[in-house]
């Protein structure tokens, strides 16, 4: 009888592959180290952070400056940075906490508005005017005589900005009323596209629906406020639910996250990573993974799907995040966790027409492998708010997280779609369970500071282990028979070691090596467990 325990010749095999895979990782590491210490011995004693003055200042006076240097000058542009700046000074003055900090004198120190002002091209009384208008929606003052002076002032390349900001100045002193009378009498001329938009962004901000709808029915008043993708084209959006404008908001949102050619990077090698790992543990030859390629694009642009499907479903009072667990809960599973996933399958779905003369492994591969490019564009946004120090974090929960819960849905979907009268309810406990599990997992990431949430955030570790186990599991049992020259624990382990010699090296020249190590060791002891966990199930696979 055939002896089921490992042959010596087998273990000597798998010993002598472990030492050479272990010095593979000990090359790749010692490389990157040395890369790191050359960065480091480069960039010089680390420089402290600029005085509150000096990095507020500029940055108030260069916003102007570059609306003033402009050939020509567009006035209505200035009339908005001018608000702009009113208001932040306005609302920093009111801030108790300012006071306390000693920055609540923001005002004319870090701004020369009246040099600012001579240095342009306006004339003398455009420039009284512009600085007088700006002193007062500082303070808050009544509009009073200069809001007389200001409809009378004479602006030939803008005829109507004038009333538009007397129409400003009655709305900063609470005389809404007024304002509004003052922008439509201002909207009602050809050029009052300026007057068009307060007007609209008045009504929303006071809650005037019948005002908000009166004026949105106007197709001057509609073309004004969604002439650029901005805050008031989207809350208009949000406010009638018009699709078209929320979807170019969202669009134009995505691509200046692509523009981050640092972060994108870092964000395809962690996606990298776990794409070329699944493909080998499934076992599917390389001439199939072009459909998983597919995935990724739809993947991203599932996030587009999402940033809609959140203005729609948080419209008018809808479900919104709260400092209490229930409401909590239920907003992260009925609306973050929902949505996410509807996102995902919505966008796997055109794959189901390549795939359907496919397998199942092919179909496990691309739905993972759309819920990976969703994570890869999550990220981009994560790693900017943490200065890419949160990458090593999400390469072992988020990515895997998204990528999973998408591939087991797509997976029971394609099973669905082939045999209906067999998986019918196989696939929808299945989108069921992920999503409540990707709003308990949200949930537990959550700062909720209850006796609940405290235990659920303690589960999260089992949470991640218990849906890899399953996954994995799905792995096995629909592997293709390719050949794999390189195994799928090999290239984790590889890749993993490339990624944390990438963000040591990305995190000693952004911010030298005592910030390099606040960032990474605390994330590589707290991912070490789930790693070694993804190892074992690979080396399995």
């Amino acid at each position: 009888m055939k002896s089921l325990l490992p042959s010596r010749r087998h273990l000597h095999a798998l010993s002598r592959d472990a030492g050479v895979l272990t010095r593979a990782i000990a090359i790749v590491l010692g490389a990157f180290l040395l890369a790191a210490l050359w960065q480091g011995a480069r960039r010089g004693p680390p420089v402290g952070p600029p005085a509150l003055g000096a990095r507020v200042g500029p940055g108030r006076a260069e916003a102007l400056e570059e609306v003033l240097q402009a050939d020509p000058l567009d006035r209505v542009a200035l009339a908005r940075a001018l608000r702009a700046d009113a208001g932040k000074a306005r609302r920093a003055a009111e801030d108790e906490k300012a006071e306390e900090d000693g920055e609540d004198d923001r005002g004319e120190e870090s701004l020369d508005l009246a040099a600012l002002l001579g240095a342009s091209a306006l004339p003398a009384a455009e420039q009284q005017a512009f600085a007088a208008w700006h002193g007062a929606l500082r303070s808050g003052a009544k509009a009073g005589e200069l809001g007389e002076q200001l409809k009378a002032l004479a602006m030939p390349a803008a005829p109507r900005l004038p009333t538009t900001m007397a129409g400003d100045l009655l709305r900063s002193s609470r005389d809404y009323a007024g304002a509004l009378a003052a922008y439509e009498a201002a909207g009602a001329f050809p050029d009052g596209v300026e007057a068009r938009r307060r007007a609209v962004d008045l009504a929303l901000s006071r809650e005037w629906d019948e005002v908000t709808a009166r004026l949105l029915g106007n197709a001057d008043y509609y073309e004004a406020v969604h002439e650029r993708p901005d805050a008031l084209s989207a809350a208009a959006a949000r406010h009638t639910l018009d699709v078209g404008p929320l979807w170019r908001k969202s669009l134009e949102y995505s691509f200046s996250l692509l523009r981050l050619s640092d972060y994108l990077f870092l964000s395809l090698l962690t996606g990298g990573v776990w794409f070329v790992s699944l493909h080998k543990a499934c076992r599917l030859p390389r001439r199939q993974w072009w459909i998983s390629l597919l995935g990724l694009p739809l993947g991203m642009l599932s996030t587009v799907v999402t940033l809609v499907l959140t203005d729609l479903q948080e419209a008018r009072g809808g479900l919104a995040d709260s400092e209490w667990a229930g409401p909590a809960l239920l907003y992260q599973v009925a609306g973050v966790g929902l949505r996410e996933e509807l996102a995902k399958l919505g966008c796997f779905l055109p794959l189901l027409w390549w795939l359907r003369r496919g397998t199942p492994a092919q179909a496990l591969m691309a739905a993972s492998c759309t819920g990976l490019g969703f994570a890869l564009k999550e990220n981009i946004g994560y790693y900017g708010a943490t200065g890419g120090a949160g990458m090593l974090t999400r390469f072992v929960t988020a990515n895997f997280m998204h990528l999973a819960m998408s591939g087991l849905v797509g997976h029971a979907l394609f099973r669905f779609v082939r045999y209906p009268k067999n998986y019918g309810a196989a696939f929808l406990a299945t989108f069921c369970s992920m999503v409540l599990l990707h709003g308990f997992y949200n949930f537990s990431q959550g700062g909720h500071d209850n006796l609940f949430s405290r235990e659920l955030s303690g589960m999260f570790p089992f949470m991640v282990a218990g849906l890899a186990w399953h996954y994995f599991q799905v792995v096995r049992d629909e592997q293709d028979g390719a050949p794999q020259a390189l195994s799928a624990q090999a290239v984790f382990l590889l890749g993993t070691a490339v990624v944390l010699g990438t963000l040591l090296n990305f995190l000693v020249a952004e911010g030298g090596w005592e910030a390099a190590i606040h960032g990474l060791v605390p994330a590589a002891l707290s991912s070490v467990l789930l790693g070694a966990l993804f190892s074992h199930l690979l080396r399995d696979a």
